[in-house]
């Protein structure tokens, strides 16, 4: 894969964004867009792009605020709908130098997410929303005290860490992985901040009442064995979604990050989600 393209986006409020895209040999096939999940950076994505562009794809992906190589505070967000606006305006930008092209959109846990959001929004300007463990049932993984403090303390500390990181090891069962990402300056290791959670809960909710008016091609992943994101919110996403064209896969035996598992559930992972996007794509 050649090396990628760095994008820069300036958003409303004044901050700077990092963006990335890596083009095909060839005339691109498509435009898929990454959202990645919360806590990481685009940069862990490189891997995904690379499956993606030798498949013939044009692959863009954006470092949201508060992450990898983006301004912001740490892991951190006023309102959920910011990171809808951000993406917005990235695939706007994108969109306007290849105006032929098809796009699709995938994102993975908080990004999953941002993008079921997105799509309720804009959906009429996508091909196909691909989503992968997202959690759309946020609220089923963190008890109704914890819930009920962090609304307490939402109006005093936005910016407190208050939930710990949970044991990396929920992510996947490829070690490898898990000492990359220990030793990563990009993501944040910290606790998740008390504004975060109470956002994600609650768009989690707006999502939720929302997804009877999804009507575009949807692909739902999950690791049936992912202890992070309850996979109750895939499942739930993909009964309530009207959508005529749509598919869920629940991978057996694989955590949280399924594109990061070990092989050779990694490229069956990836696979899929490529032979999804190939059969929609013209």
């Amino acid at each position: 894969m050649s090396e990628s393209t760095a994008r820069s986006l300036r958003t409303g409020d004044g901050l700077t964004l990092h963006g990335e895209c890596w083009r095909p040999d060839g005339a691109p096939r498509a435009l898929v867009v990454i959202a990645h999940g919360y806590g990481e950076h685009l940069g862990r994505y490189r891997h995904v792009a690379a499956h993606l562009v030798a498949r013939g794809y044009l692959v863009c992906a954006l470092d949201h605020r508060g992450h990898g190589r983006s301004d912001g505070t740490r892991a951190y967000v006023d309102r959920f709908d910011k990171f809808v606006d951000d993406l917005h305006q990235f695939i706007t930008q994108v969109r306007g130098e290849h105006a032929e092209l098809k796009v699709f959109l995938f994102g993975h846990s908080m990004g999953g997410l941002m993008s079921l959001a997105y799509a309720l929004r804009y959906q009429t300007q996508l091909a196909g929303l691909i989503v992968s463990s997202a959690p759309v049932n946020a609220d089923a993984n963190v008890s109704p005290l914890m819930v009920t403090l962090g609304n307490a303390l939402d109006r005093l500390l936005p910016r407190l860490p208050l939930l710990p990181s949970e044991d990396p090891s929920v992510l996947t069962h490829d070690q490898a992985v898990l000492d990359a990402l220990a030793a990563d300056p990009l993501a944040y290791h910290g606790s998740l901040r008390v504004r975060l959670g109470v956002q994600i809960n609650r768009m989690a909710g707006r999502v939720r009442d929302q997804l009877p008016t999804l009507r575009l091609p949807i692909l739902i992943t999950y690791g049936d064995a992912d202890t992070f994101v309850n996979p109750s919110g895939s499942k739930l996403a993909y009964e309530r979604a009207s959508s005529t064209d749509k598919t869920i896969i629940g991978y057996e035996g694989l955590r949280h990050e399924m594109h990061n598992e070990s092989e050779p559930q990694r490229s069956q992972v990836l696979d899929d989600l490529a032979n999804w996007i190939d059969a929609r794509s013209g």
